[in-house]
């Protein structure tokens, strides 16, 4: 399987009462791969996974992972607090078809460097899928060190590393000095087309849950040295994330695939739906850039 192209977060839909709906994530998921998009990763920070249940997960993987379609493959957040979660979660995901698994380091607690590296290693010790790190500092609590993640690529244990620091830098100290065929992707947006011009093999993209046409079209300029088609992408991509900024994580991102794409979707609290207040400051950085998103939109 090639660890490269878009790879899309998508969030997890549930019911008018906060119950996962299977229905909604199976639709939610399919449109995205009619997009055409490479790679649907579950139960990330954006699929909101501390909140959801050991027997929701199953459930939401299978049901993700069956409506795929064509060449859209499931990647799968296995991270934990505690290893032996973190191992549990990575055997199912396999067991259900994942492709890929990608871990946060155990969170809230704050384990040694050593420990997080076996941590790593035990994982991957238990299933024969690609495993990526989560750098995702500002929700961890720390950050993992790229000497650690270059170490456990040289030795086979990670396949790759996802960025979201909100630093381009931290994006190019995980480029630099990475072993040969180690894939590095930008999870923050904005960094998208720079990180693939500095030798990342793709980007993480939640925007692309409001507008994946927009997505796939930009990463398939920037892979391909189109320089002022990705810039003019990412000019966009950067206005969406702008839009997305006026209301609170991750149901901004929900409220704007309904808005812009008709999806359903649904919350399940304390993340809940968009309050008056703040429907009309996302729609008001919304309105001028609808000439613009137009070209990649269905309706």
């Amino acid at each position: 399987m090639a660890l490269d192209g878009l790879v899309v977060p998508i969030p997890t839909m549930f019911g008018d009462e906060g119950a996962l709906d299977l229905g909604r994530n199976a639709r939610f998921a399919r449109g995205l791969a009619d997009a055409r998009v490479d790679h649907l990763f579950v139960l990330g920070s954006l699929g909101e996974f501390p909140t959801v249940s050991s027997e929701e997960r199953e459930r939401l993987v299978d049901v993700v992972i069956g409506s795929a379609t064509g060449a859209t493959d499931v990647w799968v957040g296995c991270g934990a607090p505690s290893t032996r979660q973190a191992v549990a979660f990575a055997e199912s995901a396999e067991s259900a078809g994942a492709q890929a698994l990608v871990a946060v380091p155990p969170y809230y607690l704050r384990p040694a460097i050593a420990s997080v590296e076996r941590y790593y290693r035990t994982i991957h010790a238990s299933v024969d899928l690609p495993l990526l790190a989560y750098n995702i500092p500002s929700l961890v609590g720390y950050s993992l060190p790229p000497d650690l993640v270059h170490r456990l690529g040289r030795d086979g244990v990670l396949a790759g590393v996802k960025d979201t620091s909100g630093s381009l830098a931290s994006v190019e100290s995980f480029l630099g000095s990475r072993p040969e065929g180690f894939a590095v992707y930008p999870g923050d947006d904005a960094y998208a087309s720079a990180a693939i011009a500095g030798g990342a093999r793709g980007a993480v993209l939640g925007i692309a849950n409001v507008a994946p046409r927009l997505a796939v079209h930009l990463v398939a300029a920037a892979r391909a040295g189109d320089l002022p088609g990705a810039a003019a992408d990412q000019a966009l991509v950067n206005a969406l994330v702008q839009v997305a900024a006026a209301g609170p994580f991750p149901s901004a991102i929900k409220f704007l695939a309904h808005e812009l794409r008709g999806a359903e979707v649904g919350y399940r609290s304390p993340y809940d739906p968009l309050t008056p207040a703040e429907e009309s400051a996302v729609r008001a950085r919304l309105e001028p850039l609808r000439p613009q998103l137009a070209r990649f939109l269905d309706r």
